[in-house]
């Protein structure tokens, strides 16, 4: 595996690797089994897969966690090694964001919901980031997971927006035995905060198998406000149902809508999703 910093090294080590396709992988480090999943399902479909390291300073609010997030560099480095990456990418802000930049992408209609509402401008500082880099990479597929399927929605629509020639290819989420969908900020749970995490889970399954059922779409999302409570979310940022496309709240169920969630479980912000 070839690590690289600059985007001139980058652009020097694609241009010796050998094939047509390059699959990207955008990280922010602190790596698990669901960004390495990510790094495997590129590895069995593209020629060079290039994976990213970069915690992006823009897709931070004021108050978040930017300055505490994980970072363990050689860490990352092994694990994108034993997965099998050709080439690991680690930009500094300053390159990808020098001085005096002042330029914003941003897909408004589908990223002022759900997460959006919470996190104004979280996305705008995703889709500036990620159209960049998209641009300047010039990858034939980029690998996103279903976990954070808002995002993944977003950025199909900033590829088809831009009329980008790549595929926005999705890998399904990744679990602890619990349940618990992996995520670096579950780092922050504590031994008494876990097993109220993986509850969330275990009750999106519960009311998908209602939905699925033909239960009534809002009675079964009071059901799960009332279940998330009770096994111990602090706070329940949202609970909807909605179209997997246009995110917009569904209130009769149909095949391929998406339940999604995002709570607080002691100071820790959890979301997930399923499939209905």
């Amino acid at each position: 595996m070839i690590v690289v910093r600059s985007g001139a090294e980058l652009r020097r080590a694609l241009g010796e690797a050998r094939g047509s396709s390059v699959g990207y992988v955008p990280t922010m480090g602190a790596l698990h089994d669901g960004h390495l999943a990510l790094v495997r399902a590129a590895r069995g479909l593209d020629d060079v897969v290039v994976a990213s390291v970069f915690v992006n300073p823009l897709q931070f609010g004021a108050d978040e966690d930017f300055e505490t997030y994980p970072r363990d560099e050689e860490r990352d480095l092994g694990l994108l090694e034993q997965a099998e990456a050709d080439i690991a990418w680690l930009p500094s802000a300053e390159e990808l964001f020098p001085a005096g930049f002042g330029l914003t992408i941003a897909v408004p209609r589908l990223s002022n919901v759900l997460c959006g509402v919470g996190r104004p401008t979280h996305f705008a500082g995703v889709t500036t980031e990620m159209g960049k880099i998209l641009i300047f990479l010039a990858p034939t597929a980029v690998y996103l997971g279903e976990k954070d399927f808002q995002q993944l929605v977003v950025m199909r629509a900033l590829v088809r927006d831009l009329g980008l020639p790549l595929e926005v290819r999705a890998v399904p989420t990744v679990r602890e035995p619990d349940g618990l969908a992996l995520s670096s900020r579950n780092a922050y749970l504590t031994v008494d905060q876990r097993p109220v995490a993986a509850s969330i889970s275990r009750i999106l399954a519960e009311l998908t198998t209602r939905l699925r059922g033909g239960a009534p779409v809002d009675a079964v999302l009071a059901a799960g406000r009332q279940a998330l409570t009770t096994a111990g979310v602090q706070r329940i940022e949202y609970l909807e149902l909605v179209d997997s496309e246009t995110l917009d709240p569904v209130r009769e169920a149909e095949r391929g809508n998406r339940l999604v969630v995002a709570v607080w479980v002691g100071s820790t912000r959890l979301i997930d999703n399923m499939a209905v």
